[in-house]
Parts: structure tokens; sequence; C-alpha cells
């Protein structure tokens, strides 16, 4: 009885480790299948944007011509045809792209040159404003004591004319009691005028130093002019090489068209080159512009 017992267990076992191994190469195999599955999407992801990336725009005619032609042509030529006909749609695509940077940048610029020069007049009129309305108000408290220190002497020389000696004491006593504290009210008056004096030098220096700062732009704003005349003859050659590409199509001769093809990718890349340099240079005014805030922040501090 112990024989068959240990048998059956025997058997059991046996089939639980069948259907363990079953259970593992199942599992096995679903995960090298999930694998394969995220590796080929991952490849065809990857490979998407060459194989639909687009080219020139060749309106309707050209683009049938184009596909035609792509179609009687032999596997080899039609790949390098497509992938001439692909650098010329990133050129093109690059240069929209530095086109629109800059036009958003120059937008920028222009508004930020306002903006500091409008910083600049205002810079430091808080301080100007609070010492002028200092010496307003410090004249206003001493001019009762300088009109009547005036009136004092005048009075005097008017006792001396007259000769009448007891009002000449009377007045030259007054006069000299009033001097000291109107030589100390004078000096005070005219520290707060040359406070006042030096605050605005310095404002008028300052100012001038940095207007001379955003003036450090305006050589890059006609490099900028410049790049958009060389921008202009790239786009007229980049128009000129796509008319010679759609005329070779119409032709039907692969060797032709791709080699018009070259020309046109080679005129794009120039042309998408002369964009990138105009945002370069737009960048500079930029950067000089920040440097202006820089250091008008400095004068708030």
């Amino acid at each position: 009885m112990n024989m068959v017992e240990d048998r059956f267990n025997m058997d059991q076992g046996t089939s639980h480790g069948h259907v363990a191994r079953r259970t593992a190469r199942w599992f096995i195999t679903r995960l090298c299948i999930s694998l394969l599955l995220v590796v080929s999407m991952g490849s065809i992801h990857a490979f998407t944007p060459a194989a639909e990336a687009a080219g020139p725009d060749l309106g309707v005619t050209a683009q049938k011509s184009w596909e035609a032609l792509l179609k009687k042509a032999d596997a080899q030529t039609k790949a390098s045809l497509q992938q001439a006909y692909q650098k010329v749609g990133n050129w093109t695509t690059q240069e929209q792209s530095w086109e629109q940077k800059t036009k958003t940048l120059h937008a920028a610029n222009a508004a930020e040159l306002s903006r500091l020069r409008q910083e600049i007049r205002k810079a430091d009129e808080a301080k100007l404003a609070a010492l002028a309305d200092t010496l307003k108000r410090t004249q206003t408290r001493y001019e009762p004591m300088f009109t009547l220190y005036t009136t004092v002497n005048k009075q005097l020389a008017a006792a001396r004319a007259a000769k009448n000696k007891e009002w000449t004491a009377a007045l030259r006593a007054q006069a000299e009691t009033l001097k000291p504290a109107v030589q100390l009210a004078k000096a005070d008056v005219r520290m707060k005028k040359q406070q006042l004096a030096d605050a605005r030098k310095r404002k008028s220096t300052e100012d001038k130093r940095l207007r001379s700062m955003l003036a450090a732009a305006d050589p890059f704003k006609k490099q900028i002019q410049t790049g958009k005349k060389q921008a202009s003859l790239t786009k007229e050659r980049y128009a000129n090489a796509l008319k010679l590409f759609k005329q070779n199509i119409k032709q039907g001769q692969p060797s032709r068209v791709l080699s018009s093809l070259n020309q046109l990718s080679s005129a794009a890349e120039k042309w998408a080159g002369s964009k990138q340099n105009i945002h370069a240079l737009e960048q500079k005014v930029a950067d000089t512009y920040l440097k202006v805030k820089k250091e008008l922040a400095k004068r708030t501090q």
C-alpha cells in the first residue's frame, strides 16, 4: 500500500513539474515576443520620420511627375533621390524655423529697447525729486531769517547814512546776532544745492554710459541688414534651383534630376544658414540689452 502511494506521489510530482516547465516556457515565449514587438516598434518609430520627411513644395503637376519618376527608378536610384529630396525638406524646414524664431526675437528686442530707454530716463528720478524737495523745504524754512537779516542790514545802512549812533549801534548788534545763524543756514542751503547738482551730474553720466551700452547693439543691427540682403540672394538661388529641378523632373531623367536635386539641397542649406546667421545676430542684440538691464538693476539697489 505504501509503495502504491509513493508511486502516486511521484507521478503527481512529475505532472506538476511538466506543468511548471510548460508554464515557464510559455511565459518566456510571451516575453520574447513582447520584446521583439517593442524593438520593432522602436525601429519603425526611428525610421518613420526619415520615410515621411517632407521635401520641397513642388505643386500638384510637379509632384505627380516626381512620384512617377520614383516608380520608374531602380531601387538604388530611388533611395538616392528620396534621400536628397528629404535633405531639401529638412533644410527648408530649418529655414522656416529660423525665420520664425528671428521674428519673435526681433519683436522682443524692439520692446526691450523701448522699455530700457524709458527706464534710463526714469532712473534716479525719485532720488532727484527727494533732493529737490529737501532743498525747497530748507530754503522755505530759512527764508524768514534771510529776509529779517536783509532788512536789518538795510536799516543799518540807513542809520549810518543818517549818522544816528544809537540806531546804528542797536541795528549792528542785531545784525551781528543774526549773522552766525544766517551763515550756517546759507551753508546748509549750499550743501543741499550741491547734493542736488551732484546727483544730477551722476544721473547724466550714468544715463550716457547706459545709452552707450545700448548703442553697442547698433553694429549687430547693421550686420542684420546685410544678412537680410544675403538671405534674399540665397532665397533667389534656391528658387532658381527649384525651377531647374522641376524642369528636370518633367524630362524624367533620374541622373539629371538627382544632380539638380543636390544643387537644390545645397541652395536650401545656404538659405537656412543665412537665416540662422540673422538669428545669431539678433541674439547678440538681446545679449547687449540684457547687460544694460543688469546695470539698471544695480542702480535701483
